[in-house]
């Protein structure tokens, strides 16, 4: 068969590490090749390369027989096309003027349109069924109309290949369908040969006239749907049990759309989850939907900080007494709370004589009633990125009904207060309810096992990477990696190894792995428990964060008052700031990292050599414990 795009023996990746070696893959003209897998396992990478937008780490992306990356740009942009999803704003462009920029493989860069361009973006418009919003600002179109634009700019540019990622993303059922029909149509009837990454396996079912199975293990050939397809394929593509398989696949499924994203934990796939904070902007936009279009949602959409798409069916979405409700049901995937399926309402009412966003929370989320936490003493616990995802969505819902008002949103926690009791939350300073909290809207659940087999695995490629000082560095979390990044950038050939709580297992591994030098970069939060002799930091294990503060702001010299204060407090930036306003700081830390080193001294047992440094997001660096110190001035020399 004669590809039109093709890879051969094809590597992919970002920078120097390969995600997946020697894949062969092909779409010939009137073929849709779909791509399917797990997230994270390489789809829109593969995509990504295929299109030319990432350089291959090593065999040839080819196009009509000639080696992709030899092609010039127009050549190229007049032959393959990629639509990927739109998230950014665009100024005073109507949907005719973004579908044209299609055309500008043929335009030049002044885009100046002919009768024949013109023509070439009408017909685009009409295949797709967005000709009715040509003159409409592209800004205030819904999601899928939007989507439909998007395709309309790719077909504008006449292409013999069309790459698709994830492109119903944000539809509903009705939408999905038109759109896989339209790539059906694109591909059978005009002849191109179309590649789409989806999730939706019925659908992808469906559409396809050949699969690709790509997987954390590797990229499959071209597959037939049927064997694509076949049960015990998908179960071990996703690393479904029968039970997860049947609950999802079989007839029985529930109508409702259920969040699937798993992240590989171990040997095992473990489901996501969502934050509150994401239930409560999802909860803001749908109220704000019905408020704003007249309709309640069937489903409501929002991409996370952290990219992933969550899509949900609220639990209602009514009326209210003064604007509208909307509720949707807390989802902790694999990694079950205490909130697990709690109702998170927003009740939304519209400001018309202001742009403004007000957030506050009603009953069932507390109070903050120390300082020190991630919002004023007397405020709502919101923190900030759940206010800025809520403030987001609702911008998003005005713009598309071209709603140049502001809001006010009360969020809400049906059984928050009773369940709150059961929590840290009144310990550290949140009294009547729960906490709105999340920083990636996703809650990744990991087994304590999962986690350790996994960390095992960073240090045995770790130990591959390490060079002849055997030198490693070690981060319990995202903090600890962000921190790193942008101090020591000039150790970023050492390799790294996230110890997530496990901080006392790790070291056993180096030790085992026979590094010679080990770096333990993390938050005051989480290390100042080494201070203990406590390396397992998780807060079920213990939270002796203020008890130690205390303890050595006394063994400097504090008084009762202070130490009161230094026992009282929420967080450990609290302390800080007690102890910066007793001008104790400096000697109580210097305490703190000398029983650090010599915990990590007792535990390292003579293996390596081992130092922390130590920072807080609101204080900056706080300091280096004794080896610390003398181990980076030896790593910059």
């Amino acid at each position: 068969m004669k590809y039109s795009v093709e890879a051969n023996a094809l590597a992919i990746g970002y920078g120097k590490a390969a995600l997946a070696r020697d894949i062969a893959l092909g779409a010939a003209k009137g073929q849709v090749l779909a791509l399917i897998g797990p997230n994270g396992a390489g789809k829109s990478t593969l995509l990504k390369t295929l299109a030319g937008q990432l350089a291959p780490l090593g065999g040839a992306v080819l196009l009509d027989g000639q080696e992709l990356a030899r092609i010039p740009g127009n050549a190229r942009a007049q032959k393959l096309a990629l639509m990927l999803p739109h998230t950014r704003r665009t100024e005073l462009t109507t949907c005719f003027e973004f579908a044209a920029a299609g055309r500008i493989p043929y335009t030049g860069r002044l885009g100046i349109l002919s009768a024949e361009d013109k023509k070439q973006v009408q017909n685009a418009l009409e295949l797709v069924g967005a000709a009715h919003l040509a003159d409409r600002d592209f800004n205030c179109v819904s999601d899928g109309q939007r989507q439909r634009i998007l395709l309309a700019r790719a077909v504008c540019q006449q292409p013999q290949v069309l790459l698709l990622d994830e492109p119903t993303s944000f539809l509903d059922v009705k939408g999905k369908i038109e759109l896989l029909t339209i790539l059906q149509k694109l591909a059978h009837e005009q002849q191109l040969a179309v590649i789409v990454t989806l999730h939706e396996l019925d659908m992808a079912q469906k559409i396809a006239d050949a699969v690709v199975c790509v997987s954390p293990h590797g990229v499959s050939a071209p597959m037939s749907p049927a064997q694509a397809f076949a049960r015990e394929n998908i179960k071990a593509l996703y690393g479904l049990t029968e039970e997860q398989y049947s609950a999802v696949f079989d007839p029985s499924k529930p109508e409702k759309p259920h969040f699937e994203h798993y992240v590989r934990s171990g040997q095992k796939l473990l489901r996501c989850g969502y934050t509150t904070g994401t239930c409560a902007a999802l909860a803001a936009a749908g109220a704000a939907r019905l408020l704003l279009a007249g309709i309640a949602p069937e489903t409501v959409a929002l991409r996370t900080p952290k990219g992933i798409v969550v899509e949900v069916a609220p639990l209602f979405c009514r009326t209210a007494a003064e604007g509208a409700e909307c509720a949707i049901e807390k989802d902790g995937g694999d990694d079950v709370d205490v909130t697990t399926g709690l109702p998170v309402t927003a009740t939304v009412t519209l400001l018309p004589g202001t742009p403004e966003v007000r957030i506050t929370g009603g009953a069932g989320v507390g109070r903050v009633t120390k300082p020190g936490l991630d919002q004023p003493v007397g405020q709502a616990a919101i923190n900030h990125v759940p206010r800025q995802m809520i403030t987001e969505a609702l911008r998003r819902e005005a713009e598309t009904a071209c709603y140049p008002g502001g809001f006010a949103v009360t969020i809400s926690i049906p059984g928050g207060e009773e369940v709150a009791r059961r929590t840290f939350n009144p310990h550290i300073g949140v009294e009547g309810g729960l906490s709105v909290l999340g920083t990636s809207g996703i809650v990744e659940p990991m087994s304590q096992q999962a986690i350790l087999d996994t960390i095992q695995l960073e240090m045995n490629q770790a130990a591959l990477r390490a060079k002849s000082h055997r030198r490693l560095i070690l981060a319990p979390g995202n903090y600890g990696l962000d921190y790193l990044h942008e101090t020591y950038p000039q150790f970023a050939a050492i390799p790294v190894v996230k110890t997530s709580n496990f901080i006392g297992d790790t070291l056993d591994m180096a030790a085992a792995a026979h590094f010679e030098q080990v770096l333990l970069v993390g938050h005051v939060g989480k290390l100042c428990k080494l201070a203990g002799g406590i390396m397992n930091t998780h807060s079920h294990t213990a939270d002796c964060r203020t008890e130690l503060f205390c303890t050595h702001a006394a063994l400097c010299g504090a008084d009762r008052e202070v130490c009161t204060a230094l026992y009282n407090a929420a967080t450990t930036d609290a302390c800080l700031e007690i102890l910066d306003t007793a001008g104790l700081r400096k000697p109580v830390l210097q305490s703190l990292l000398a029983a650090i080193q010599l915990h990590l001294d007792r535990r390292a047992g003579g293996a390596f050599r081992v130092g922390a440094v130590l920072f807080s997001n609101q204080h900056g660096p706080l300091g280096q414990t004794e080896t610390a110190a003398r181990l980076l001035n030896e790593w910059k020399e």
